[in-house]
């Protein structure tokens, strides 16, 4: 049996795998890396910012750059922020056996642990190796990073993914202390701080209260462009040996909004199910198995809110609009006073569950699949 790989990826995707568009955002996004500015780069989940800011490693490490990713997904503690910072970097180092010694000589606060792994080979994480704890050992930690960044004259770019996550922390705003004080003085390294929770995300480097303030260059990753898109599907679909037109992939477009993940999503199961050439009706069927897939999320997003934020929601989904605190659109779903609807608006957006769009001034739900959810809810309730 002669198999052929489905086209269409739901994982995170390689340096190597095809990739949609992105072509300006690479380049600017490899010039600031180069010019070691600082930058703050969000979306909502699932756009694709971890496949972006590792391509962009990949590209400038012709340039002598050394990369590092840092993933703060999970932390649970203080020292968590620490130990993930030092193990990524002993990772990283451990191709170079020059550059590693040097690791452990400079950082010398933390040591590397290699154990073997059957898929992996190995797995390297990093133990302290001193006594000192908590904000000590954090500050301890970059500032010995500042060190080793003085013997490698090129420079270094740094991603820390999911970086709104320290804001869980208890010691939150003295982590942010930190981090500005000892990240200020790293002179040739960019830092990019990733995050999809954005209006967390963005109030760490725009409140002016706050010590990352102003400290940063903000980066909105918008949808993919219609046209790249539209082709890129039909691409997709050619290089396996299958057909789907202009006409479906751009069906496949303006539902999900140039929502990248879903546009990799629906075409998967649109491949699996299709003969060689894909109809209407195997769109329509993809739609419907990307959807049933994602309910039990959405249904655990909605029964984890509060009532108002929950009316709140499927408000929006039902008319998005630039003032949903009026007495009039208050009045016609049902929703009460706009003292504690507005409490519900704010949270609503702090989950990243809606967004004011600046082509409408409308509020919107972000993900197209949960707005369709929604919207199919509201119809089965009724």
């Amino acid at each position: 049996m002669n198999f052929i790989r489905n086209p269409f990826s739901l994982k995170e995707l390689s340096v190597e795998e095809p990739f949609c568009d992105r072509a300006v955002e690479m380049k600017e996004l490899a010039s600031h890396a180069l010019n070691f500015a600082n930058v703050v780069l969000y979306s909502p989940r699932r756009y694709g910012k971890t496949s972006l800011v590792k391509r962009v490693q990949n590209a400038i490490q012709g340039q002598g750059i050394i990369t590092i990713y840092v993933d703060f997904f999970g932390v649970g503690n203080l020292e968590a922020v620490a130990n993930k910072f030092a193990t990524y970097l002993y990772s990283y180092c451990h191709h170079d056996e020059n550059l590693f010694k040097k690791a452990m000589r400079l950082i010398s606060i933390w040591r590397p642990v290699i154990k073997p792994d059957p898929e992996m080979g190995i797995t390297i994480t990093a133990e302290p190796t001193t006594q000192i704890n908590g904000l000590a050992l954090l500050e301890e930690t970059f500032s010995l990073f500042g060190n080793f960044i003085k013997e490698h004259a090129p420079g270094f770019h740094i991603v820390l993914d999911e970086f709104q996550e320290i804001t869980e922390l208890r010691e939150s705003k003295q982590i942010e202390g930190i981090l500005r004080s000892q990240i200020q003085s790293h002179r040739n390294v960019s830092y990019f701080f990733v995050g999809s929770r954005r209006r967390i995300l963005l109030d760490i480097f725009n409140d002016e209260k706050r010590p990352f303030y102003k400290s940063a260059i903000n980066y909105a990753l918008g949808p993919l462009p219609k046209e790249e898109a539209v082709s890129f599907v039909v691409e997709r679909f050619s290089s396996a040996g299958k057909k789907c037109s202009p006409e479906i992939a751009s069906r496949i477009y303006d539902k999900v909004r140039g929502y990248p993940y879903y546009l990799q999503r629906i075409p998967y199961s649109m491949y699996e199910i299709s003969g060689k050439t894909v109809k209407d009706e195997d769109y329509e069927r993809a739609l419907r198995e990307a959807l049933q897939e994602e309910k039990p999320l959405f249904q655990a997003k909605v029964e984890r809110l509060y009532p108002v934020w929950k009316q709140l929601l499927y408000a929006l989904s039902g008319e998005p609009v630039a003032s949903p605190l009026s007495t009039a659109y208050l009045k016609r779903h049902n929703l009460s006073s706009p003292g504690s609807t507005q409490p519900a608006l704010k949270n609503l957006l702090m989950l990243d569950y809606i967004e004011k769009r600046e082509d409408d001034g409308c509020y919107h739900i972000v993900d197209p699949l949960f707005d369709l959810y929604l919207k199919q809810s509201v119809t089965v309730e009724g």
